[in-house]
């Protein structure tokens, strides 16, 4: 996994919508400029120049990569998530108000994205398997 930082998010991206206590409201899939800089770390985590995370998450074997992780993030950047899974899944990020929900197809890549609007501690977990990919801890 890589941990890289970019001005602005490569690929399109999916945001759902989903309700802190809910997970039950969605918005629409929204478009994601592309970037020509980034940076790698071995953290399993991105974080690009200053204003995207990009977390590339791997769910296979019953089992979440990262699992767990604390990433420390500002209020004002984006979360960009790199999703391939063995199972349809749906993975969850409770930020506050509204969170957002990406749906995995087993077998297909999926990528989608958030602001982090205000601050707290926030999980990204699966929805189906209940497994804690990361907290944010934002600022």
């Amino acid at each position: 996994m890589t941990f890289s930082h970019r001005s602005s998010a490569a690929s399109v991206v999916l945001v759902l919508g989903l309700a802190l206590t809910g997970c039950t409201s969605a918005t629409t899939p929204t478009e994601v400029p592309s970037s020509s800089s980034s940076t790698s770390a071995s953290s399993g985590t991105s974080a690009a120049p200053a204003d995207t995370i990009t977390i590339d998450i791997t769910i296979a074997g019953g089992q979440v990569t990262p699992n767990g992780q604390k990433i420390d993030a500002r209020v004002g950047q984006r979360v960009v998530e790199n999703i391939t899974s063995d199972v349809d899944e749906e993975v969850h990020a409770h930020t506050g108000g509204d969170g957002y929900e990406l749906e995995v197809k087993a077998g297909t890549p999926a990528t989608g994205g958030f602001d982090l609007t205000t601050p707290g501690s926030f999980e990204i977990e699966t929805h189906h398997s209940g497994k804690i990919i990361a907290i944010l801890n934002v600022r």
